[in-house]
Parts: structure tokens; sequence; C-alpha cells
């Protein structure tokens, strides 16, 4: 039997399970969802306009990441990260981040380089006036995960968002710390520059001290 090729899959939209994953997700990222509250899914799914089924297949699957509790016949709550997670998924970042941006240095194009630059002017904005703190962590995060993209790395790019997605149970507050824009914007640069000179060693280290400094400043904001 021959191959097929040159057919194209059919892109499918999102499944209602998927869909209410999303959005309540993004509820997490955005602090509407907040730590010690208890939620009741049928009260969500009725918020979602959708069945208390895809409701609690999103629930189901966040519960497995690790990112929420679910409470038998009470609802479901965030999980609170013990100190212990909290240093693993830092450590597991500082461990793949580099080594993105490490491998992307030696791979990248002009364009790739110009689309993450453009992030980071974006970025800037922001800096410049610090009104939408969401706006600017949603540019973070696509900053990071662009760079699994582009090297096609999907088990790493993957491992990231579920680490980054744990990192939302530290609070809106704890992350959005609008003192450390600049200074995030500034990091960036230093990866983003040392990836357009070809250079992987100040490309690991330029992610790893990024890593390090944000760490530095969310234990810091804890306290």
């Amino acid at each position: 039997m021959s191959k097929l090729a040159g057919i194209q899959a059919v892109e499918r939209p999102p499944t209602l399970s998927r869909r209410a994953y999303l959005q309540i997700q993004q509820a997490i990222r955005d602090g509407v969802l907040k730590s010690g509250v208890m939620y009741s899914e049928n009260e969500l799914a009725e918020q979602l306009g959708m069945s208390r089924t895809p409701v609690r297949e999103a629930v189901i699957s966040l519960s497995r990441e690790g990112i929420i509790e679910i409470a038998s016949q009470r609802g479901f709550r965030l999980r609170e990260l013990s100190v212990l997670e909290r240093t693993e998924i830092f450590d597991l970042r500082a461990l793949l981040e580099p080594y993105v941006a490490g491998r992307l240095a030696t791979t990248r194009t002009a364009e790739q380089v110009d689309q993450l630059r453009g992030l980071l002017d974006e970025q800037q904005l922001l800096v410049e006036n610090p009104k939408d703190p969401q706006t600017f962590l949603d540019l973070d995060e696509r900053f990071h995960l662009l760079q699994a993209e582009y090297l096609g790395l999907e088990r790493t790019r993957s491992t990231m968002a579920n680490l980054r997605g744990a990192m939302w149970l530290l609070g809106f507050e704890a992350l959005s710390l609008p003192h450390r824009y600049a200074d995030v914007v500034r990091e960036h640069r230093a990866i983003l520059d040392a990836i357009e000179r070809e250079n992987s060693e100040d490309a690991r280290r330029a992610a790893h001290e990024h890593i390090l400094q944000t760490a530095r400043a969310a234990d810091h904001l804890d306290r």
C-alpha cells in the first residue's frame, strides 16, 4: 500500500473539556480563583455556560498536574505549594530553560530572533506604563516557551508549560512583581543577545541567572 503524502490533518476545534481546562487555567493565572477557597464544579459549569461533565474532566486533569485538590462531595480548591515543591519548580526551570536557550543559539534564524525581540519590545512598553501585569506575564511565558517551539522540543515545552502553570499557585501578586519589570526585560535581552551572537554558553548562563533572580524575588516577596 502506497503512503499518502501532501495531505494535511484537519484541525479540530477544542473539546468542551479542553475549553473548560483553558478557562480554569486562565482564571488561576488571572487571580480570579484564589488559594484557600473551595469552589463548586456545578457553579463553575454554570458560569462557563456548559454542563458539569467537561468541567469535571478539566478539574481532574488539573488535579493530575498538581494544580487543584478535589474534595469529595465538596468541590475543589487550589493546592498550596510546599517549600520543597517551590524549590523543585525553580530548580527544574533552571535546568530546562538554559538548556533550551543554549541549543537555540546554535540553530536560531534571523526571523526567530526578530520575533523574540518583538516580544521584549512589547514588554518594554509595559515597563514604562506598568498597568497590565497579566499581559506582561503572558509575554514572559511566550518568550520562554517559543524558544522550545523553535527547536521542536515538544516534551520540553510541555514540561516548561506545566512548571509555569504550577508557579501560578504562588499567587498572582508573587508572580507579577511590578518592581521587577525592568530587570526581567534586561535579563531577557541578555538571553536573546547571546542567542543572536550564537554563543551557547552565554545564553545558558544568562537564562540561569534570570531564573535565579526570579526565584529570589518570589521568595523575598513571600516572606
